[in-house]
């Protein structure tokens, strides 16, 4: 009998030890995060700024039904809309047109006048994580690529605020929300920047995060 009680108790321990190693592996999102994912979600990126179409860049509605220019994706004017509705500023029309922003706005955020706006460059070792937990906590979290090609689009997304391991994280990178080719509410970093990379893990996605909190 003692030696069954002894076998269950190791049991127990290791199974709680586990769970508690599981936590540990795991980002949460807190309540400023949530607030922030709530918002991004009531953009209705899936129905908005949709390719094919030119759009008004604040509303993402079709705007011109005849337009044959700025009219096949729209990440870097989804981007520059849900950061204008938060109060920060990211490059954006009128300062520079709908075309090939994405790769404008990589370029500006090296400079002067975005770390004035709050942007910083997440330079940590394993950026995907410290990108995901900084979305977690509720501030805005943008990843971006820049094409080698400045005559050819870049791309953008935001990273939404999700409850997800660290070894999803190193498998397929933080959850976003984008404007593109295809429009998604939660994809993953992967997904969304599948026709940009050219290797897994991507060291051409470079990730910000703005200081101001936008609640």
């Amino acid at each position: 009998m003692r030696r069954i009680l002894i076998i269950l108790l190791v049991a127990f321990a290791s199974t709680t030890q586990s769970q508690t190693q599981a936590q540990h592996n795991l980002l949460t999102v807190d309540a400023k995060g949530e607030k922030l994912r709530d918002f991004y979600k009531s953009q209705h990126v899936e129905d908005l700024w949709l390719a094919g179409h030119h759009v008004n860049w604040e509303t993402g509605q079709p705007d011109s039904p005849n337009a044959t220019h700025n009219i096949k994706t729209h990440c870097s004017v989804f981007a520059a809309s849900v950061c204008k509705k938060l109060k920060i500023y990211i490059l954006r029309p009128p300062e520079h047109g709908q075309g090939l922003l994405a790769n404008a706005q990589a370029t500006w955020l090296e400079g002067k006048t975005a770390s004035e706006k709050g942007w910083r460059k997440i330079t940590e070792a394993r950026p995907y994580e410290k990108a995901q937990d900084w979305a977690n906590k509720g501030y805005v979290v943008i990843a971006i690529y820049q094409n080698p090609d400045r005559h050819k689009p870049g791309h953008i997304a935001l990273i939404m605020p999700d409850r997800i391991s660290i070894k999803t994280l190193n498998e397929s990178g933080p959850r976003i929300i984008q404007a593109g080719k295809n429009n998604y509410n939660s994809a993953s970093l992967l997904q969304g920047f599948k026709n940009h990379i050219s290797a897994w893990p991507s060291e051409e996605i470079m990730f910000y995060y703005n200081i101001n909190e936008p609640f």
